[in-house]
């Protein structure tokens, strides 16, 4: 089971790049529910869908890759992010 986030953060107080940083924070911790939060939230604000792939979720995605190859994470770990 995948541990929750400790805090509530209100996701319209953030800018847009604190909202893709933090897209990207938990697409790699296996966060679905907050990343699909945050996807609404960077939609409702105008950002174009291709942008909310390439800056958030792509982006962390790279992030696990890198990991990955590193030897950081596994494969278990990356099928959660994805």
């Amino acid at each position: 089971m995948t541990e929750q986030p400790q805090e509530e953060i209100n996701l319209p107080d953030l800018s847009l790049e604190e909202l893709l940083e933090l897209m990207m924070d938990d697409l790699y911790d296996g966060y679905a529910d907050e990343v699909v939060a945050e996807v609404h939230e960077a939609l409702a604000r105008g950002l174009a869908p291709y942008d909310v792939l390439t800056r958030g979720l792509v982006a962390g995605m790279d992030i696990v890759g890198a990991d990955f190859r590193d030897g950081i994470l596994f494969v278990p770990e990356v099928l959660m992010a994805a």
